[in-house]
């Protein structure tokens, strides 16, 4: 008989590396279900589907450290190629058998009584059949993914055409030789506009924070290298660490005042102002107005030549009001478009949003970060919810390498602290709030080194008082080696 029952949120990347971790590490010794609101596994790789949308991190990277993959065929790979990875790892591990299809979660609650979780979903697999059901978990892990519920600002609904966010993509719109309008800068932008630029009568791009962009070193991996990765892993594994040790040195370029912060900002406006050559109209509206690093610095080898296309008109003041299908800027300018696409984000603030989660004494978990802020032990673990892990939670987020390396260190965590569990014969791991306290305070403490912890970016990276609540201020390799070396006082055991 299973020891602890265990519930797991989320078939993305995230709930697949927990599910085949915990398998691997305790057998029999535990039984865990997934709950999946999809139809399929994926997460974010599931639902973007707009016209390029590719990884920023090196596909040799950009997958598990017990899954590596000789075949990814390029050296960012695309979504369909991520998603098609995903479900074989899956298969491989036989994931598919504990994971609950199109069950969305609806809150999760402590039971201080019982000392478990009890988890309530909605059971949406059947046609006209909509159940609410309640389970009890001794552990929940909780991992929704932060690129999620996509942000959709109101002043864009009254626009009375064809519009859809690029994490929504509908592709019964046909774009083809039609004024298309797409608002948004950031990385969803930036793949999406070259990818419709030729087919579009003229595209209108809407941008009121240009980034910084590097050119993205994208190649096909040829047949005889994907045949010696395959055939001698060992190389594969060396040229995987090579790629890791040049993210961390990238780590750098974040700290304020720092050589490779200059040296960046510099090259980002060489390759700026080269791509920019034929049409130096444009630089003053591509070029940012803030440090490098402010926000998510972004690879394309393909962004400026397509923004410096003849069918092209760059827009850089705010957007003032629609009318029908004529957007009005505050510069005065208005263009009548057939087409609206937002490429304006998500709400990654929101965290496990619109999931409730309810801690000790009935603490609305989310209410008390969005009245102050996330409180927590490495974005994984918190005092007001016991036998509860958050993968990907705040302040775990990268701005310089792969989130699926932290992503292990936070489940090889939960695996420790399950086994700790065990070994104390326990039912309750609590952190306490002292050790909470501590976090913070040299979270805060290391954040005033990084350029996003000195100045007011105004970037996703921070909520509305201007806390940063996403990234992680020191190197992956910190992040690992300090969740690695744990102490379990920190924790109490029941």
């Amino acid at each position: 008989m299973a020891r602890y029952e265990i519930g797991i949120i989320g078939a993305g990347v995230s709930g697949i590396c927990a599910a085949v971790q915990l398998q691997k590490k305790f057998g029999d010794s535990i039984s865990f279900t997934i709950f999946e609101k999809n139809a399929d596994v994926g997460g974010n790789w599931l639902k973007n589907v707009y016209p390029g949308c590719a990884c920023d991190i090196s596909s040799h990277l950009y997958s598990f450290s017990f899954e590596l993959n000789p075949n990814w065929t390029e050296n960012y790979p695309s979504q369909p190629e991520i998603l098609d990875y995903l479900k074989r790892v899956t298969r491989k591990y036989n994931v598919s058998e504990h994971i609950k299809f199109q069950h969305e979660v609806k809150t999760v609650r402590w039971n201080d009584e019982l000392m478990k979780w009890m988890l309530r979903y909605v059971d949406g697999s059947l046609p006209n059949v909509v159940s609410d059901e309640t389970r009890a978990f001794d552990i929940i892990i909780n991992g929704p993914g932060g690129l999620r519920v996509p942000l959709v600002p109101s002043e864009f609904d009254a626009f009375t055409g064809p519009k859809m966010h690029t994490a929504e993509w509908n592709k019964e719109i046909d774009l083809k030789n039609k004024k298309v309008a797409v608002i948004g800068s950031g990385a969803s932008a930036i793949q999406v506009i070259p990818s419709i630029v030729d087919g579009v009568e003229t595209l209108h791009c809407y941008q009121r924070k240009p980034p910084y962009i590097f050119p993205r070193p994208q190649f096909t991996f040829p047949n005889f290298m994907k045949t010696i990765f395959k055939w001698f892993p060992l190389v594969m594994w060396l040229y995987r660490c090579t790629i890791f040790v040049i993210q961390e040195v990238i780590y750098s370029a974040f700290k304020a005042d720092s050589f490779l912060n200059t040296f960046s900002r510099k090259s980002t406006k060489l390759y700026r102002e080269h791509e920019l050559r034929r049409r130096k109209h444009l630089l003053d509206d591509m070029t940012p107005q803030y440090n490098f690093g402010c926000k998510r610095v972004l690879m394309s080898e393909q962004y400026y030549n397509a923004m410096a296309r003849p069918n092209v008109c760059v827009h850089s003041s705010h957007v003032d009001k629609i009318v029908e299908r004529t957007i009005y800027t505050k510069d005065g300018s208005k263009e009548e478009v057939d087409v609206l696409i937002l490429a304006t984000g998500f709400q990654v603030s929101n965290f496990f949003g619109p999931l409730e989660v309810i801690g000790k004494g009935g603490k609305n978990i989310l209410q008390s970060w969005i009245d102050d802020r996330p409180r927590s032990y490495y974005g994984v673990s918190f005092s007001d919810t016991p036998n509860y892990f958050y993968l990907f939670g705040p302040n775990t987020a990268l701005g310089h390498s792969s989130v699926v390396f932290m992503l292990e260190c936070q489940v090889n965590f939960v695996a420790s602290a399950i086994t700790e569990m065990m070994k104390r014969d326990a039912q309750v791991i609590s952190l306490t709030k002292k050790a909470e306290d501590r976090f913070m305070d040299k979270l805060d403490h290391d954040m005033k080194d990084m350029i996003w912890g000195r100045e007011g970016c105004g970037s996703f990276y921070a909520n509305t008082k201007g806390d940063i609540i996403v990234l992680w201020p020191n190197s992956s390799v910190s992040y690992w080696w300090q969740l690695r070396n744990t102490d379990w006082s920190n924790f109490e055991f029941i």
